[in-house]
């Protein structure tokens, strides 16, 4: 990959990913409110699963920034 595409890709994947925590913490205050409201408990599992998705999505898109990192560094020790 270029220089350009490795640099979109990386802006892209800091974009979702930032999304993605704002989603988290989201969920998060919701699940704060419902438990001072003692709410159903099945409103209460359907966003722990959701959670839990979305943490996994979160390390993984964590992941692709970090090797994106890694590779713009390489690319620019080679043009440097």
């Amino acid at each position: 990959m270029n220089y350009r595409s490795l640099k979109q890709r990386l802006l892209r994947t800091r974009i979702s990913l930032t999304q993605t925590l704002q989603r988290i913490l989201d969920i998060n205050r919701k699940r704060k409110v419902l438990s001072h409201l003692n709410e159903i408990e099945n409103k209460t599992v359907q966003l722990e699963e959701e959670l839990r998705i979305l943490n996994q999505l979160a390390f993984n898109q964590a992941s692709l920034v970090r090797k994106y990192e890694k590779d713009l560094a390489v690319t620019d020790a080679e043009f440097g």
